[in-house]
């Protein structure tokens, strides 16, 4: 689409005015709203109509705040309202500004700033009137180094053009160390299904104990209530965490921030707030929606953004959950964006009736789709745990297991097993093929935690 964008006139009042109404941020002059100065605000046009509109001013000589960035809804999406923040941006620093203020109240925005220009939140403000939208009472108050933006700016744009074309999987040895991840004990399986399923707080931190004594570095962790409800109250992971931290201090503990039930962002994200001892090292990041059997784990792309965006501040590195190439798509569009970079880690889970096939043409054909410098491990759901755990150890991957995905030792579901079980058999097999396991010091060096 064609546009131009330019310093916006008297006359341009009216449109302007126009473009802002579908927003509710055309009340101008207003408690919310000064009039506005035309010595700084911009237009952006379309065969000669006015479509969007950014605007800034000045609170002192290297201090301003950006006000009224809006395009016609059916322009979202088009890269005009980027331009139209970039070109304010631009004049901000030719003008000796610093320092940028912006406040919004709508949660999109606010994921858009911080995404794309590493805005930082830093507080919120009470509304004078109904600006903006009605249902928000406060604006969130964000604000970005411009002076910093404006030194990186040259050299993220090009480092996201040469990614974009150039992006190919790095080259994966088979005789690096074998990282084993165990899937304790999920929000599915009962004591009903099998006893061996870990349930209370104290039955998970045992269990973790014996997997990482057997040989696993990290451990994906669930908690239930005392009812064995699958919750996502932070209570019950600080007592896990923290008891590891003491009992086995090099254990990685990831956390999940599973989408099933269709939870709120605020529950999903409540162990990504928890300090110290309690602290996950890694918590999980399911890449996109998908149907188990059992019911539907949705993950909308603001949500993804949203956990992703508070593990990097939190800094956590996120457990990336991928179920077929289409979620490895929005990895790449996050490490993009640069919500995640450096080293990174996949989980790739086949097997599921809804999603990728537990087939080696599938495995092979998602690890090498896989972005730069990443590290992946294979899961089979069910009957296809073990031929996905030992093809992932000969092809050079790591393994994830757990009664979370399989509550059996064998195909024929004849014998009930335990973690532990598992992650012996995990062991006793890739010492066979003559690939050392992975200890907790070595994985945390590899992922650089």
């Amino acid at each position: 689409m064609e546009f131009v964008i330019e310093k916006a006139k008297p006359e341009n009042r009216s449109d302007i005015i126009d473009v802002l109404a579908p927003w509710n941020l055309h009340k101008i002059p207003s408690p919310e709203a000064l009039e506005i100065d035309f010595e700084f605000f911009f237009v952006a046009k379309v065969m000669g109509k006015i479509i969007g509109v950014s605007g800034y001013q000045l609170l002192s000589n290297d201090i301003a705040e950006t006000r009224s960035l809006a395009v016609y809804p059916e322009f979202q999406g088009s890269g005009i309202g980027k331009e139209l923040q970039d070109i304010r941006l631009e004049a901000m620093s030719k003008a000796g500004i610093k320092k940028v203020i912006t406040y919004t109240d709508r949660q999109e925005t606010i994921t858009w700033y911080k995404k794309n220009y590493g805005y930082v939140q830093t507080g919120i403000t009470k509304k004078k009137s109904d600006h903006g939208l009605k249902d928000v009472d406060i604006w969130t108050k964000l604000e970005l180094d411009l002076t910093q933006y404006i030194n990186k700016k040259t050299i993220i744009v090009r480092d996201k053009l040469k990614y974009i074309e150039l992006n190919e999987p790095a080259p994966l040895s088979a005789y690096k160390p074998l990282i084993i991840n165990v899937a304790l004990t999920g929000m599915v399986p009962t004591k009903r299904l099998t006893p061996y399923v870990p349930i209370s707080v104290n039955e998970i931190i045992e269990d973790a104990i014996k997997v990482h004594d057997a040989g696993a570095s990290i451990v994906h962790l669930h908690a239930r209530d005392k009812d064995g409800v699958p919750v996502s109250d932070a209570k019950y992971f600080e007592i896990i965490i923290s008891t590891l931290r003491r009992e086995r201090p090099e254990l990685i503990c990831c956390a999940t921030t599973s989408g099933r039930g269709g939870i709120s962002f605020e529950a999903r994200s409540e162990v990504l707030h928890l300090s110290g001892d309690a602290k996950p090292d890694m918590a999980s990041l399911t890449l996109g929606s998908l149907n188990f059997i059992s019911g539907a784990s949705v993950n909308s792309i603001d949500m993804v953004q949203r956990l992703a965006i508070l593990m990097k501040e939190k800094n956590i590195m996120p457990e990336l959950e991928v179920f077929d190439t289409g979620m490895i798509n929005m990895a790449k569009y996050l490490e993009r964006h640069n919500i995640i970079c450096g080293v990174k880690y996949f989980n790739i889970l086949l097997g599921n009736l809804n999603t990728a096939p537990a087939t080696l043409r599938d495995l092979s054909h998602i690890y090498s789709s896989l972005p730069d410098n990443s590290i992946w491990a294979a899961a089979g759901l069910g009957d296809f745990q073990l031929p996905m755990n030992m093809a992932a150890i000969i092809a050079g991957g790591n393994v994830r297991v757990g009664l979370e995905d399989n509550i059996y030792y064998d195909s024929a579901r004849t014998k009930l097993t335990t973690n532990q079980e598992l992650v012996e058999r995990v062991v006793r097999v890739s010492n066979e093929l003559g690939r050392e396991i992975s200890t907790p010091a070595q994985t945390r060096k590899i992922l650089g935690l």
